[in-house]
């Protein structure tokens, strides 16, 4: 620990000599933050952190790059990496959705923050795309991560939309990908709201992954209030980065334990997908339960609807 703060005093020499000074300085999970500014009123953000690969710095705020350039020049290419694929940075934050077409069930969006050696420890846990796991291995995973709760991995959350509820605010946009834009935008305001409690144990984002679900970002951009000095991501293969892989571990989690519930309130098995099995379990339904009471287990804009 001496050494890192050797390596924190070492760049704010720098930035002094850049005519910087500190206004605050809090610490974080592996690390410590400045907030600086010089006489000419620019203002920026120095984050600086340590972990398995050494000592890093991160530069922030309206005026970062002039800090980076203090620090040791212009921002170099971003590195890619296991823990990083997409070469976003850290700390970040992934998100993904699940039930988006499985016509019963509830459709659920879900965002993970972390940082470098929380990334390292979601890989240790087995953390992956949902897709390549079980149902099994998924709620184990989700259980783990610890959902609204601040962990070495980071910090998760997911917003679940159950059917009846899912209807009524597709019927109000008439898209989906609008709906789902405007999900993720709650969801992640929500986990930047819960991190901005966190201030003492959590730096600003500096990304948001999306995994990708349009061709056109723009009604996600609009969805998304950003702070400053952070920016939206979208990647088809989103999961490929382990922030990513855990929020889609969280949202599937989250819809499975979604159609656990309506299965049981109604007594009848109610599974994922939209294929034969969904036909005949929803002509099962509609004839014990009338056709109305469709709009409580599924949605009810599917195709599949008309097959019942």
């Amino acid at each position: 620990m001496v050494e890192f703060m050797d390596f924190c005093r070492a760049l704010l020499a720098k930035a002094r000599a850049a005519g910087f000074g500190v206004l605050a300085e809090r610490k974080l999970d592996y690390g410590r933050q400045y907030e600086l500014s010089d006489s000419g009123g620019a203002k920026a953000v120095l984050s600086c952190y340590h972990g398995k690969k050494g000592f890093s710095f991160v530069t922030g705020g309206k005026h970062g790059s002039q800090l980076q350039e203090a620090l040791g020049g212009a921002p170099k290419a971003a590195k890619t990496s296991q823990l990083d694929p997409f070469g976003l940075g850290f700390p970040h934050i992934g998100g993904d959705e699940s039930g988006k077409g499985d016509f019963f069930g509830p459709l659920v969006v879900a965002a993970f923050y972390t940082h470098e050696a929380g990334a390292a420890k979601l890989i240790e846990m087995g953390v992956a795309d949902c897709k390549t796991l079980s149902d099994a291995a998924v709620e184990r995973l989700a259980h783990l991560l610890k959902p609204g709760s601040l962990t070495e991995a980071g910090l998760g959350l997911s917003m679940t939309l159950m059917p009846r509820d899912y209807n009524a605010r597709y019927g109000a946009t008439g898209n989906l990908n609008v709906l789902l834009a405007q999900l993720h935008g709650e969801c992640v305001t929500e986990l930047l709201l819960r991190l901005g409690s966190l201030r003492a144990k959590a730096a600003a984002p500096q990304a948001v992954l999306i995994d990708q679900f349009a061709s056109n970002p723009r009604v996600l951009q609009q969805a998304l209030s950003l702070p400053e000095g952070c920016r939206l991501v979208t990647r088809t293969g989103g999961e490929a980065d382990v922030a990513c892989a855990a929020a889609s571990v969280l949202a599937r989690a989250e819809f499975l334990n979604g159609l656990r519930t309506l299965s049981t309130e109604y007594g009848q098995d109610l599974p994922p997908g939209a294929g034969s099995p969904v036909i005949k379990a929803g002509r099962e339904f509609k004839r014990a339960f009338g056709a109305p009471e469709l709009a409580k287990v599924a949605k009810t804009h599917f195709k599949t609807l008309a097959s019942l």
